[in-house]
């Protein structure tokens, strides 16, 4: 596919390269815009902007909906994906001795939520995987009598690697486990539908593959996974009589809106909606062989350089994400940086993790940026 198009929205393009979206996503013309249109209307409150305002999350839910073969009404509007895991982590009813299964190397938001739990005599356990494949086979041998949930994330931070979700959630499923992940670097870039992977529970942030504002995020809750989740908290918009505000009868919607608890980020919930319009124009089963593509450009460009991917390259583990390692990592890293080249530091290597309207010239100008480096240190 032919996404050049598209650059024209980001004017990042203008004068940078910017390969960084695992950390954070520029926002796009089209998300600047609908942001400014919004902060006008609020600017001048206008009479009907309620009303506008309810129809953008409905639009926003339907999109997420769309990205994760999800139903809409099985969708909360979160801040990020700390917050999602949260509420998992809170509302589940833990006993003492109930384990916790999750990968060595996940990121701390995929963590935290679930150390705050051995106050209550529930066990981490953690997969000793070395920041490599993630594979059922491993998961299905790490399983013992007491494992309640396995948490994982959909693609790794730090290697791109893809988890096979799908196998994933039958095991579970077989074991009667709970199956939560965190989506966060895939969803936007990766085809997902939660239903067909047996996913329970999902959290994602909106600032990365989503290419939207940070602090706009949401979570998916199966029914199934709802029916044995309490709510910790609650707010005047978890109930369904919202708006009558003397009506204290703590009747509790019967959707994830319930977790919805109070006035929402609107500047958020306007730019998520935006940016979630213009990946799904562009969709998922679209984008991933184009990045996948400029991987394979970067690996084989790299190679002459000496950096080599730690990334796992089988065709069903690719994602948008390599992290290489070679020589000089963090002189090579300030050296992109200052001619704005814009990529990560992550374990020891650099990562990079371009989107749709990234193309090959971008990743030439990398590698070519590179080979210059190297050449003057001759």
């Amino acid at each position: 596919m032919d996404f050049n198009h598209y650059r024209k929205l980001f004017p990042v393009t203008n004068d940078a390269i910017y390969l960084n979206h695992a950390a954070i996503a520029p926002l796009s013309l089209k998300v600047q815009q609908t942001i400014q249109s919004f902060l006008l209307k609020r600017g001048g409150m206008m009479p009907d902007l309620e009303s506008e305002i309810e129809n953008e999350i409905t639009l926003l839910k339907k999109n997420i909906a769309r990205l994760t073969g999800a139903d809409k009404d099985r969708i909360a509007i979160v801040k990020n994906t700390s917050e999602g895991m949260n509420w998992l982590a809170q509302g589940l009813s833990w006993h003492r001795g109930d384990k916790i299964l999750m990968a060595d190397c996940e990121f701390p938001a995929n963590v935290y939520p679930f150390l705050n739990l051995e106050r209550k005599g529930v066990e981490v356990v953690f997969m000793p995987v070395n920041d490599r494949a993630i594979t059922p086979e491993l998961i299905e041998s790490s399983i013992t009598p007491g494992t309640k949930l396995l948490t994982l994330s959909f693609v790794q931070f730090s290697n791109g690697f893809r988890a096979d979700l799908e196998t994933i959630g039958k095991i579970c499923k077989e074991n009667n486990i709970i199956f939560a992940v965190d989506g966060i670097q895939g969803v936007g870039a990766v085809p997902l539908d939660v239903k067909r992977c047996s996913v329970d529970f999902l959290a994602n942030g909106g600032h990365k593959w989503l290419m939207g504002p940070a602090g706009c995020g949401f979570m998916y809750i199966s029914p199934e996974i709802e029916s044995s989740l309490t709510q910790p908290f609650v707010g005047w918009l978890s109930v369904k009589n919202s708006w009558d505000f003397f009506d204290y009868r703590l009747a509790l919607k019967e959707n994830a809106e319930k977790y919805e608890i109070g006035t929402a980020n609107f500047i958020g919930i306007y730019g998520a909606r935006a940016s979630t319009d213009l990946l799904l124009a562009v969709s998922p089963e679209k984008i991933l062989p184009h990045i996948i593509g400029l991987g394979s450009q970067l690996i084989e460009g790299l190679s002459d350089i000496g950096y080599k991917p730690v990334s796992i390259l089988d065709p069903p583990s690719r994602s948008g994400i390599l992290t290489f390692h070679g020589r000089e990592t963090d002189a090579l890293f300030a050296y992109l940086q200052k001619n704005k080249i814009i990529v990560s530091r992550r374990g020891g290597g650099i990562r990079i993790s371009p989107h749709f309207y990234n193309n090959r010239d971008d990743i030439d100008g990398l590698i070519e940026s590179c080979r210059y480096f190297f050449s003057k240190k001759k």
